[in-house]
């Protein structure tokens, strides 16, 4: 009976310890997986921050595809101010050369007339 109660107590003492490894890798199991979760939050975190500014960035992106276009726009409209006034600097330009030469045939008569009346008169 004493043999048979070692025996048990071998087995007992063998199962406790046993139980206490099964306890200690449960244990290391746990601090893992809480590790792994705080991992985990961690990341969703980062991935929050990251889609938060990809957002920013995308309305900014936005803003200054209407920004260009509004630059655009007003390049246009000034671009065919310019082609208007450039017409009509044109236009008066050629008018101011025609008058020109209109004038400088007109001092010659005037000065033609004028040699004339001074031959007559001397």
């Amino acid at each position: 009976m004493r043999k048979e109660q070692e025996e048990f107590r071998r087995i007992q003492q063998a199962l406790l310890e046993g139980q206490k490894r099964l306890e200690e890798e449960q244990a290391h199991i746990k601090a893992g997986q809480k590790e792994l979760y705080d991992l985990m939050s961690a990341l969703l975190h980062r991935q929050d921050e990251t889609d938060a500014a990809l957002d920013a960035l995308a309305m900014d992106v936005h803003k200054l595809h209407g920004e260009v276009s509004s630059i655009h726009q007003r390049l246009d409209a000034l671009e065919k101010k310019v082609d208007s006034h450039a017409q009509s600097f044109t236009e008066q330009l050629n008018n101011i050369k025609l008058d020109i030469t209109f004038l400088s045939n007109k001092v010659i008569e005037h000065e033609r007339e004028i040699y004339k009346i001074k031959n007559v008169i001397l």
